[in-house]
């Protein structure tokens, strides 16, 4: 698993969504931030093996009504682009 420090990643949320941020399913602004870094690959439906880019995301998610939101980890700088952590 790919850990780092929610702090730092909050407070970037903070420096781009100010301090609030309505889920635009329900308008809830209570969210939970995930404390791992995830993968997602694009689909290939001929291998299960993926050779293409994958992009490193932190799912941030309502508290009310499950509403996922997917930040890139790279670009909130929390991992590097080779993929170590920054």
């Amino acid at each position: 698993m790919a850990k780092f420090d929610v702090n730092v990643f909050i407070a970037y949320l903070k420096s781009k969504w100010g301090e609030t941020l309505r889920c635009p399913m329900c308008t809830n602004t209570e969210w939970d931030v995930q404390e791992s870094t995830y993968e997602l690959r694009e689909w290939n439906p001929h291998t299960l093996v993926s050779t293409g880019p994958v992009l490193p995301l932190i799912p941030v998610v309502c508290t009310n009504c499950g509403n996922t939101i997917l930040v890139n980890a790279i670009a909130a700088g929390i991992v590097a682009p080779t993929g170590a952590k920054s």
